[in-house]
């Protein structure tokens, strides 16, 4: 899913007037400071992701009392930090317009980072409009989120010194946190786009696992469109992770999901020669539309080689577990080099029937 970056448009602070208005009536009777809009939405002129930002500055006695009205009031979805210290994430089920939410914690770094940002593009058109062209050429490009992030880190550098709100350490810090760390960037196959989750995933998820087909080997039944949100929303958090031991991507084909694939850190031990070895479970899911044209396949061998490169000095065990009635998960299994490796009969019960698992692994030996 690519960066859209659009020209400035005088809706976005009307857009802003109208999202703190609901804001301040959830939030009556809670001691809180102020509703900023912040973000490129609020420097007039600046092109911009088309997303209103807004944060509700909070001391942090009252922090609390903010979180439980916007979550018990307003009906939002609570995300905690996503690794930033002092600002809170929230996801507001009205996104039209598109809008990120935040709590900040007043005078700490990643507050005066929003304000100094906002502040000085205001005030200075020489920063607004280098920063326009990077945003607008990284856009033009067709850069993914997470390769934007970290592609504007140095242009943001120059504004937030330039706004002398920050000490040393602090945009050094910042910095760091632009960096994409255990974050995945976008990975183009032929036919394919793996990524990272976003919040406009939910619908595209809900009908993958919403599917009666998709989940008739799977131990839950298909999931409402709440369990779907609340899914995607526990990808988004995990993307944030250090050190992360889950990873999910979407899958996507002429710009839509089309299913998801996943790996997920089981154990690392060391073998006799005290080099480590590490186990991964391994899972797939793809919309019927998308069955039968070896996308699985195609997506699963860029999953296997990124986890191969990013952990090319260990031993690696890959293990897919199924219901072996499901013939199209240990078949990709063999197309794919695993191996059968056990076959427990009535392993558990699953939806009032006693089910077999049935495992296939492949070992992949770590490069010199």
């Amino acid at each position: 899913m690519s960066v859209v970056v659009e020209p400035y448009s005088p809706e976005w602070p009307q857009h802003f007037q109208r999202i703190k208005a609901v804001l301040e009536a959830h939030l009556q009777g809670i001691p809180y400071l102020s509703i900023e809009h912040v973000g490129s939405t609020s420097v007039p002129g600046l092109a911009a992701k088309p997303i209103i930002d807004v944060d509700i500055i909070v001391t942090d006695e009252n922090l609390q009392q903010v979180i439980d009205a916007l979550v018990n009031n307003a009906k939002f979805n609570y995300l905690g930090d996503l690794g930033i210290k002092g600002r809170y994430v929230f996801m507001d089920p009205n996104q039209s317009p598109r809008r990120n939410i935040y709590a900040c914690i007043e005078g700490v770094a990643q507050t005066r980072n929003h304000i100094g940002l906002r502040d000085t593009l205001r005030s200075n058109p020489e920063l607004r409009d280098e920063y326009a062209r990077v945003k607008l050429e990284l856009a033009a490009k067709g850069t993914n989120l997470v390769d934007y992030i970290e592609a504007k880190g140095p242009i943001i550098q120059k504004i937030l010194t330039a706004s002398g709100m920050l000490t040393t350490e602090e945009l050094a810090a910042i910095e760091k946190a632009n960096i994409r760390n255990e974050m995945w960037g976008t990975i183009k196959t032929n036919r394919l786009v793996l990524r990272e989750f976003v919040s406009e995933d939910v619908e595209g998820y809900y009908a993958l696992e919403s599917n009666e087909a998709n989940a008739r080997y799977q131990a839950w039944p298909p999931r409402t469109i709440q369990q779907s949100r609340e899914l995607v929303l526990a990808n988004i958090k995990n993307r944030g992770a250090t050190p992360r031991t889950n990873w999910e991507l979407v899958v996507e084909n002429e710009g839509s999901l089309a299913g998801r694939v996943g790996a997920s850190l089981k154990q690392t031990e060391s073998d006799d020669q005290v080099q480590r070895v590490i186990h991964f479970d391994l899972w797939f899911s793809l919309l019927p539309s998308a069955q039968g044209k070896g996308f699985a396949t195609e997506a699963m061998t860029v999953l296997i080689d990124e986890l191969v490169k990013r952990f090319n000095k260990d031993e690696i065990v890959l293990q897919i577990e199924c219901d072996p009635r499901n013939t199209g998960s240990w078949k990709l299994a063999e197309r794919l080099g695993f191996e059968k490796n056990s076959l427990t009969e009535r392993a558990w019960e699953s939806k009032g029937e006693w089910v077999d698992s049935l495992v296939y692994r492949k070992k992949v030996h770590a490069k010199e």
